[in-house]
């Protein structure tokens, strides 16, 4: 019902979660003769041992072999269906000669089983148009490992395949030594490309804080030596022991008919059977040893971001959600939203050491439960950050929370529960599939947005300041405390330094926090008559109403079905970056970096502004685009005035308070200490501006040319763009044309009349590829092993010819079928490889296609010349029909699905009206890709892939790297 939070960092998810790429009457139980017993270790549902109710859309069943399946129709979006394939075991399962194979195995499932040759299962589904990495993927964890495919259409063939595919990595995977051979190149290159120094800290960390536990010593990605040695057994073993039938589960969710699902399911996997014996509750994970007193742990490399870091540990809950766990988790979750109210607002303040700082719980993998307080203290005041933060805690320890904290919470937590109720029939596919996946893991119930809302209110009355005061006495009493410090350079706040600073602070008395006055809200009218509407048109053939006010505001609406209670707005001022000079790259990175929302209203700052609103659902967006700058809001037709109340305020009120500059100043020393560490940060914070012919208004600004930056030159910039560019609105989803009439005419109708365009800066419009320094090496502090090679052939903007910029779109997909079938499978020298297509729509003549791949630096000259091979016969002769249905499908298949979506309209429409051109392309798009032959993309890549124009970049290891590779746990 209400999932326990995973302690990890996102960044830290993602490194250690390894990829191919990347007995309750009302529960829904298919009927059985006789019910399967269940074997102890097996999968089973959390509704089976809980006082949870499940959705009573999912259907859930097992097979008498022990499979378990769950079934969820869902018509959102119509037509497509999500499936996937759960086997309850990961990295913590191996043995010590198996460190590193579930997740090598979960990459051999794409090469070759019983019925489908090695090579195959990819190109098989490609003409199915699925494209792999973002349709066809698969990922290891600790304890799982999930196969995803995500499929297009909901046609019985495609179905039927993809089952029939998960069939046969269920029991029939080969695991060829040869393939093997071949694939640990690719692996290897994965442990390559994931290694990073915020990784290393991590795991330091983990072995510090687990000692005599599996977790520190099973990383997913486990020995290079065993993935480089380990024999053909090895990998049989695993798979044998825990690819099991009663170990497996089958989720399928979309347009679907469940009973036919149900007997395709049961027709495909009712003959898998076990293939060993082994016991499968007998697993030990290690033993957790109580942590009674405070220790600490730390570590420097260079590269690494700034941070602090206080644990407090329990054992590891292995219990079922009950309706009385899910009480205890949300009286905590209010606990740490109030905690974290005051840490934002101290991280807020001139006086603040820190620059931002939380508290969460979560739950070590089959190890331990954690509370954490996170710090990212500013440069030379590790100390400070550390006491100001801790001490927020102990107040709230001592103190408890006030009235209004709680029930700013409350007010929060009220609104989202009834939108998401609002939205349930209209709910996501895949946020439905994965949402599945996720309780079988957590030992959760899958319970629907109304069943979670009328639990909240059930025990709303006992949320109360009392409970939340009564639970911080105890609250941050876990064992330990472990505190951390990771660091590019420590600075003196050490081991010793840490724990003398803890006990001290312990030792002292904490005064009463502040309290807080709400404000009333102040922009609900701007005090002028609304311009009138001078032109409507109905674009009928893309449901699209269009209006232009008589103050020149032009506004697209589109209503739609798609999401219930769902509404997206987008601002947009004309001009962007075609009307600031070459010379402000600095200046439109801060003023990104620091967007509007920070910086507050004239007569409310941000922290007031959520004081005021609270209970009100908006979004705040901001940002410098190519050819606009762009003002954004999600929100309810509850809430669709209130929203369009606060962008017309931040258009015509912003605060641009200097706070909000200082604090985003005081992160970019930690940033630009990091950015060197990895070669796939230095290209993405230089390769822009390369690509660019050297121009300032991308990629990473200098580090001094960033600090330098003054809030009274952002505020000149940003004023500029919105207190007189033309503006465009673009209003999608949950809502009437009417509605939003009546809302515009009390918010940016009430506008005085705006320019009718901007006058771009001397070559501000301008953007060029360039012509000479055409092989560039850039250099990285990161592991000797560690390299990127891109690739790129100039080519020209999107408008010049839409029909052939289609065409080079279809080349680019061959490119990266052609990359992975060469670097990839024939080679294995990379993990990751793939080929695009960048035609601008906004600067004439700007485009280039790419090829890319992580490979080591010794191999850079061996890439480019496969690359030169690969563009050399695709000039010389036409593809295969094979190849262009295996690139053209996905991209189609995929536009049908994203048609249906509201987050494809909000991207598609804004600046129909400025630029016509982009409502004549969002027509065509599909019409010319279909016209796309095989002749055509010969054509292009005869214009465009010629080897004296290439452009190389390489991103290597300095002379002296930080760490050379070392075979260790690292992923």
């Amino acid at each position: 019902m209400f999932s326990r939070k995973n302690l990890l960092s996102a960044f830290v998810v993602a490194a250690l979660s390894t990829t191919a790429l990347t007995p309750l009457a009302s529960v829904a139980v298919a009927a059985e003769a006789a019910a399967p017993a269940i074997l102890p270790g097996a999968v089973e549902f959390a509704q089976a041992h809980s006082d949870i109710k499940p959705d009573a859309q999912a259907r859930y069943g097992r097979l008498p072999n022990g499979l378990t399946y769950i079934i969820y129709p869902n018509k959102t979006p119509p037509g497509v269906v999500s499936l996937r394939m759960r086997f309850a075991t990961g990295s913590m399962m191996e043995s010590e000669a198996q460190l590193g194979l579930a997740h090598f195995l979960e990459h051999m499932a794409f090469n070759g089983s019983k019925n489908v040759p090695e090579g195959d299962m990819v190109k098989i589904l490609e003409r199915h148009g699925l494209k792999f990495g973002p349709d066809t993927n698969a990922y290891t964890s600790f304890d799982e490992t999930v196969y995803m495919l995500d499929l297009p259409k909901n046609d019985e063939e495609i179905i039927d395949t993809g089952l029939f595919l998960f069939r046969e990595t269920a029991g029939n995977l080969t695991l060829d030594p040869k393939a093997i051979d071949k694939e640990r190149g690719v692996v290897l290159g994965e442990e390559r490309a994931r290694n990073s120094p915020g990784l290393r800290a991590y795991i330091g960390w983990a072995k510090a804080a687990f000692p005599g536990q599996l977790y520190g010593e099973r990383l997913p990605i486990g020995s290079t030596k065993i993935i480089a040695e380990a024999p053909a057994q090895a990998f049989v073993d695993y798979y044998n022991d825990f690819y099991r039938p009663e170990l497996t589960t089958i989720i399928v969710a979309g347009d679907i008919d469940a009973d036919q699902i149900e007997a395709k399911i049961k027709a495909k996997f009712s003959d898998l059977t076990p293939r060993s014996k082994r016991p499968l509750d007998k697993l030990s994970f290690g033993t957790y040893g109580p942590q009674k007193t405070l220790n600490a742990y730390t570590y420097a490399e260079a590269g690494l971001s700034n941070s602090l870091q206080v644990s407090w540990f329990k054992p590891f809950d292995d219990s079922w959600e009950t309706e009385a766990s899910d009480f205890t988790d949300m009286l905590d979750d209010l606990a740490f939203a109030v905690v974290n109210q005051r840490l934002e607002r101290l991280a807020k303040s001139p006086d603040s050491a820190f620059s931002a700082a939380s508290v969460g719980n979560g739950t070590i993998t089959r190890t331990a439960e954690a509370i954490d307080l996170d710090i990212t203290p500013k440069p030379g005041k590790d100390k400070e950050a550390y006491q100001q933060a801790l001490t927020v805690v102990r107040q709230f320890e001592t103190y408890g929370a006030t009235d209004e904290e709680v029930a700013r919470v409350l007010a929060n937590w009220t609104a989202t529960q009834e939108a998401a109720a609002k939205r349930e029939k209209t709910r996501d596919t895949g946020s439905i599939v994965n949402q599945l996946v996720g309780t079988l893991g957590d030992k959760e119930v899958m319970t629907a947005p109304s069943q979670d809302l009328a639990f909240f209110n059930k025990i709303k009355p006992r949320l109360t300041t009392a409970a939340v005061s009564e639970r911080a006495k105890t609250l941050f009493s876990g064992d330990g405390p472990m505190v951390a410090h990771m660091a590019n350079d420590l600075g003196g706040f050490d081991k010793a330094a840490l724990l003398a600073t803890h006990q001290t602070l312990l030792a002292q008395q904490v005064d009463k926090p502040a309290t807080t006055v709400k404000k009333a809200w102040p922009y609900e009218t701007f005090g002028k008559a609304p311009a009138a509407i001078v032109k409507e048109t109905v674009l009928a053939d893309i449901g699209v109403t269009q209006l232009v006010y008589a103050n020149g505001v032009r506004v697209n609406i589109k209503p739609t079905d798609f999401k219930d209670n769902e509404v997206l707005v987008n601002i947009r001022f004309d001009g962007g970056l075609t009307t600031i000079g070459q010379d402000k790259g600095a200046l439109i990175s801060a003023a990104n970096w620091t967007g509007l929302r920070e910086g507050g209203l004239g007569k409310l700052d941000s922290e007031e502004i959520k004081d005021t609103l609270a209970g009100r659902l908006f979004g705040t967006g901001f940002g410098i685009g190519d050819e606009a700058t762009v003002l954004s809001g999600s929100t309810t037709p509850d809430d669709f005035g209130l929203q369009m109340q606060v962008l017309t305020a931040f258009t015509t009120d912003p605060g641009f308070r200097e706070a909000a500059l200082e604090r985003i100043k005081s992160q970019l020393p930690n940033l630009y200490q990091t950015i060197t560490a990895t070669p796939s940060a230095v290209f993405s914070t230089k390769g822009p501006r390369i690509l660019r012919n050297g121009d300032k208004r991308f990629g990473l600004p200098e580090q001094d040319a960033a600090l330098a930056v003054k809030n009274d030159e952002i505020k000149a910039l940003v004023s500029g763009i919105l207190s007189n560019a033309p503006i465009e609105i673009t209003i999608v989803g949950d809502i009437t044309v009417e509605d939003v009439k009546k809302v515009l005419a009390t918010t940016f109708a009430t506008l005085p009349k705006r320019a009718e365009k901007i006058t771009p800066v001397k070559g501000a419009d301008t953007l060029t590829f360039p012509k000479t320094n055409l092989h560039q090496v850039l250099t990285h502090t990161g592991r000797a092993d560690q390299n990127i090679s891109f690739i790129a052939w100039p080519t020209t903007d999107f408008f010049a010819n839409t029909q052939e910029a289609r065409a080079t779109e279809l080349l680019a997909e061959v490119l990266t079928l052609r990359l992975t079938e060469e670097i990839r499978e024939k080679q294995g020298a990379s993990y990751g490889s793939s080929a695009g297509s960048t035609m601008s729509s906004t600067f004439k003549g700007f485009g280039y296609l790419s090829a890319s791949a992580t490979v080591k630096p010794e191999v850079d000259q061996t890439f480019f010349d496969s690359v030169m091979v690969i563009a050399d016969d695709l000039k010389a002769k036409p593809i295969t029909e094979d190849e262009l249905l295996r690139a053209r499908k996905p991209v189609l298949d995929r536009y049908d699905v994203q048609v249906k979506t509201n987050g494809y309209w909000i991207g598609a429409l804004p600046g129909i009206q400025a630029d016509p051109r982009d409502l004549a392309a969002i027509r065509s798009r599909k019409a010319e890709l279909l016209k796309v032959t095989p002749a055509d993309i010969q054509t292009e890549a005869k214009k465009w892939l010629v080897k004296e124009k290439v452009l190389r970049i390489q991103v290597k290891p300095a002379d002296k790297p930080a760490e050379k590779a070392a075979d260790k746990p690292a992923s």
